[in-house]
């Protein structure tokens, strides 16, 4: 097992674009699932990628709603009826398209 990080670790790209950060330099860097990065072009073969740092202050007021009145459970209930009766015409819609 190493240790160290080396400078001539490599990656290969997939088919699909994904590269594996090797797991010294995550471990290093406290990369983890779900971590954001952010990747730009410095050079024609150079690529930077820094750790998106997110800040309490980031996320304060992300959690309001609107400021308008809460719907009450009977207002919610008649909104869900309405959105299932909708579904069910557009569901209705499409199976008669395909006749």
């Amino acid at each position: 097992m190493r240790s160290a990080i080396t400078l001539n670790d490599k990656a290969i790209v997939s088919s699909k674009g994904q590269v594996v950060i090797p797991r010294a330099l995550r471990e290093a860097m406290g990369i983890h699932a779900g971590t954001e990065l952010i990747f730009s072009k410095e050079k024609e073969d150079t690529i930077q990628i820094k750790i998106q740092s997110r800040k309490i202050n980031h996320f304060f007021g992300r959690g309001k709603g609107y400021t308008s009145k809460p719907l009450s459970l009977e207002e919610m209930d008649a909104a869900i009826m309405q959105a299932v009766l909708d579904n069910d015409k557009q569901a209705g819609d499409d199976k008669d398209d395909r006749r």
